[in-house]
C-alpha cells in the first residue's frame, strides 16, 4: 500500500515545549521551577548549619561564642544555591525557544517562584529537624533551626536570572549583519560588471 500525504517527523520532547502556547509554557515553567525550588530547599535544610545556644530557663537562651556567624552562613548558602539555579534555568529556557520580552518576564517570574518554594520547603524542613529551645531544660545546649533572617533572601534567584538574560541578549549574534555582508558591492547576484571592468579583447573588425 502506498502512503499518501506528508508524514509528520518526530519532534524531540524539548523542541515540542517551544511549540506550546505562551500561557501553557509559563504554567509548565512555573511548575518545574517550584519543584526544583523545593528540592533546593531540602538540600539547604540539610546543609545549612544550626546555631547552638545555652538554655537559661524561662524561655531565655544565650548564643554560644561564634555560633551567631552561622546565621549569615545559612543566608549566604541559600543565596548562592538559588542564584546558581537562576543562572542555569534562565540560560536553558532562553535557548529553548525564540527570545521575546514576554518570554524573559516569564523566566524571571519562574525563578522567583522557585526561590519562594525553596524558602518555604527549606524553612519547614529545618524547623521539623531541630527541636524548640523553649521545651529544653535549663543548663542544656540545643541547636536552633537555621533561618533566612530576612525576606530579601529570595531575591538572588530572580536577580541572577535577569542578569543572565541581559548577558545572553548582549552577546547574541545579529542575523541582520550576515544578510548585509552577503549583498556586498557586487550586487545581489554577484555580478562584477562596472565601469572599470575589462570586457575582454576588442575585435579588430569593431
Amino acid at each position: 500500500m502506498v502512503e499518501t500525504g506528508v508524514r509528520r517527523a518526530s519532534v524531540p520532547g524539548w523542541t515540542r515545549l517551544t511549540q506550546w502556547t505562551p500561557w501553557t509554557q509559563w504554567a509548565r515553567w512555573t511548575v518545574v521551577a517550584a519543584v526544583v525550588g523545593a528540592l533546593l530547599g531540602v538540600g539547604w535544610a540539610l546543609l545549612a548549619p544550626p546555631r547552638h545556644v545555652g538554655v537559661l530557663g524561662d524561655g531565655r537562651a544565650a548564643v554560644l561564642t561564634g555560633e551567631s556567624l552561622h546565621r549569615f552562613d545559612a543566608v549566604a548558602l541559600f543565596a548562592l544555591v538559588t542564584a546558581a539555579a537562576g543562572v542555569v534555568g534562565a540560560a536553558a529556557m532562553w535557548r529553548a525557544g525564540q527570545g521575546t520580552p514576554r518570554r524573559a518576564l516569564g523566566i524571571v517570574a519562574s525563578a522567583a517562584v522557585g526561590s519562594v518554594s525553596a524558602a518555604g520547603v527549606g524553612l519547614g524542613l529545618a524547623a521539623w529537624r531541630y527541636p524548640d529551645a523553649a521545651d529544653a531544660a535549663a543548663g542544656t545546649v540545643v541547636a536552633l533551626a537555621p533561618d533566612l533572617a530576612t525576606p530579601m533572601a529570595v531575591l538572588p534567584g530572580p536577580l541572577a536570572a535577569a542578569v543572565t538574560l541581559v548577558v545572553l541578549v548582549a552577546f547574541a549574534p545579529d542575523d541582520t549583519d550576515d544578510d548585509t555582508d552577503t549583498a556586498g558591492a557586487d550586487g545581489p547576484e554577484g555580478d562584477d560588471d562596472g565601469p572599470g571592468k575589462d570586457d575582454g579583447p576588442v575585435s579588430p573588425a569593431a
